[in-house]
């Protein structure tokens, strides 16, 4: 059973912004080291084909963090000649705060635009954005709400969605202490609750299920993680 009765400390409003700013440092090397980032650019180098050169192609990044996928992405599509536009958005005020410190310390140009907004009712109109990710948000819900999530996610995109997050594995739970062992309590607090509640690949199935969207397609990838991605019928 997933414990969605415990809450992650980074989720707190009155968190330190220290220990949150050291959180966001660990997820970001997370996302780089241990499969994050490349699970998002796997779906978008087989994608990004089809994408018009007449105009960018639009991002959501929900639950954005630091905007670490967001700057990766558009570093990708910088060397590989794609024209993209990002919005990055997370609910929590530190957190985007940390977000716009760690944009001003990377090379400038970046299209990233920092949005304010709640990922179960997101501030875009329907089908106004091609493409809608969201990394390591999902396991923060309890599960009554992951539908509301995906079917927010399904409406604001024209073009498709990837949701990456956490399988709950032996392997998973064995490494993330491993990888803890020495972290700052924030990290080895979150981290570790961030396995317990992850998901299970029957779990993640049933999503695409239950939001009447078989385009979506359960893929795993490196050190435990899933996506759950698709494009939707054209």
């Amino acid at each position: 059973m997933r414990p969605t009765s415990l809450t992650e400390w980074m989720d707190d409003p009155a968190v330190d912004p220290l220990q949150l700013a050291s959180s966001l440092a660990f997820i970001r090397r997370v996302n780089r080291f241990l499969g994050g980032t490349s699970a998002i650019l796997y779906h978008l180098r087989r994608w990004a084909y089809a994408w018009p050169i007449s105009r960018p192609t639009t991002f959501l990044d929900i639950a954005t963090g630091s905007a670490d996928i967001p700057i990766a992405l558009c570093k990708w599509a910088a060397r590989t000649r794609h024209r993209v536009q990002i919005f990055a958005l997370d609910n929590h005020p530190t957190t985007l705060g940390l977000a716009a410190a760690h944009l001003q310390s990377q090379p400038s140009g970046h299209p990233i635009t920092l949005v304010r907004g709640d990922a179960l009712a997101l501030p875009f109109p329907d089908a106004s954005i091609d493409y809608a990710t969201c990394s390591m948000f999902f396991h923060h819900l309890p599960d009554e709400l992951i539908p509301q999530a995906l079917a927010e996610m399904i409406r604001v995109a024209r073009r498709g969605i990837i949701v990456n997050d956490l399988l709950r594995t032996p392997f998973a739970s064995l490494g993330i202490h491993l990888l803890t062992a020495f972290a700052s309590p924030i990290d080895k607090h979150d981290a570790r609750l961030s396995v317990q509640k992850a998901w299970s690949r029957p779990a993640v199935e049933s999503w695409a299920t239950s939001a009447n969207a078989p385009w979506l397609r359960y893929h795993a990838h490196f050190a435990s993680r899933f996506t759950l991605a698709g494009e939707k019928p054209r």
